[in-house]
């Protein structure tokens, strides 16, 4: 019997150390840099590419390949499936890229550059951190009446991804500063650190509001994506300047950290148990510092669809599609049922944060409308 004991023990301590190992590798997942992208070889024949058939690349829409010389193509819809590989259209191409195989990453970036969006700046936000974070500034300050919105790209991301949004705003009038932030894909090397879910990046983006009200900012949006999401309301809630934000337009946003961790453990097909284990890790001063993490994250706090942390008090807009297999579409139900400020406008789209590049002109006009809805001050 003693062995039998000794036995189960030493099983039990087995298990519990495999289990701490996989959450600890679920908090790391988590808050990691993103992985390079995978560059692969395509065909382009005309207005047509052949690419590998993966579940991005047949997902239909208006998407784009980034060549490994930094060249950017726009492909459009699917127009034929072959084995392994898809073809889909090509809507633009660089006049001198010829035919023939190329290397390339895809991409749901379907803008090359904010100069196709509008007349762009490229400027430097000054941080309170120290250095400054590059963004850019689209559309005409002298027209805008100092309507301005500020678009934050969401995890393992960069400006590009929110560099999605920006037509809907300079169309509408407003100016667009689509920004960086601390530990994104342009970080220097020294800053290219985890993310810490926005608890610390919201710091860089109330910096940029600082810097929009100095070029004259009466009024501010802030149009977040995913983790972007958390940053905004993290910004409303902690900045000086939150007076001058007057909205927010949230896409597929992270408001319940707890959902998306349980969401990501569930469809590993891992036990629930490790979603609250890897959220331990990351708010424990010995896992945060294991993580590379500046400081421990409270990933269960990071809500507001409970009763514990109420929302700001300001007009939203939240787009995300019901199907999304990252941000729960159910966060952004619940949030909306709590705020009767907020507006939820489901899409059908595959995918996360691809409503903009599978339904853009209906993205666009949800935007447009609530921007035109606003209370001017």
């Amino acid at each position: 019997m003693r062995a039998v004991l000794i036995g189960l023990g030493l099983a039990a301590a087995a298990v519990a150390v495999v289990h701490t190992a996989v959450a600890g590798y679920v908090a790391r997942r988590l808050v990691a840099p993103r992985a390079p992208k995978v560059f692969a070889p395509v065909t382009i024949v005309g207005d047509t590419v052949s690419v590998p058939a993966t579940v991005e690349s047949l997902e239909p829409g208006t998407y784009g390949l980034r060549l490994d010389d930094g060249t950017h193509v726009m492909v459009g819809e699917v127009v034929r499936r072959d084995g392994d590989r898809v073809v889909r259209s090509v809507l633009a191409r660089p006049d001198d890229l010829r035919d023939g195989v190329s290397i390339a990453a895809w991409t749901t970036q379907n803008i090359d550059a904010p100069e196709d969006v509008g007349p762009t700046r490229h400027v430097s936000v000054p941080l309170r951190r120290g250095g400054t974070a590059d963004a850019w500034e689209i559309g005409d300050p002298a027209a805008s009446d100092g309507r301005w919105t500020i678009h934050v790209h969401g995890l393992r991301s960069s400006r590009h991804g929110a560099l999605r949004s920006a037509p809907a705003t300079t169309d509408s009038g407003w100016m667009s500063l689509v920004v960086s932030y601390a530990g994104d894909d342009e970080c220097a090397p020294a800053d290219s650190l985890p993310s810490s879910l926005g608890t610390r990046e919201w710091r860089d983006v109330d910096d940029a509001i600082a810097y929009a009200i100095g070029r004259g900012a009466r009024e501010i949006v802030l149009v977040a994506w995913s983790m972007g999401g958390t940053i905004a309301m993290l910004a409303v809630e902690r900045s000086t300047h939150r007076a001058a934000v007057t909205g927010l337009v949230l896409i597929a946003p992270a408001l319940d950290w707890t959902r998306v961790v349980e969401n990501a453990v569930t469809r590993a097909r891992l036990p629930r148990s490790i979603a609250s284990s890897s959220m331990r890790v990351l708010r424990s001063r010995i896992g945060a510092r294991a993580l590379g993490l500046i400081e421990s994250v409270d990933a269960r706090a990071l809500t507001w669809v409970g009763e514990g942390r109420p929302g700001p008090r300001l007009p939203t807009l939240i787009v995300h599609a019901r199907t999304d297999p990252v941000v729960p579409f159910s966060g952004s139900v619940a949030y909306v049922a709590r705020h009767p400020d907020a507006e939820l406008v489901a899409f059908d789209a595959g995918g996360h944060c691809n409503e903009a590049n599978q339904e853009p002109e209906r993205f666009r006009a949800a935007i447009a409308g609530f921007l035109g809805h606003l209370p001017g001050r």
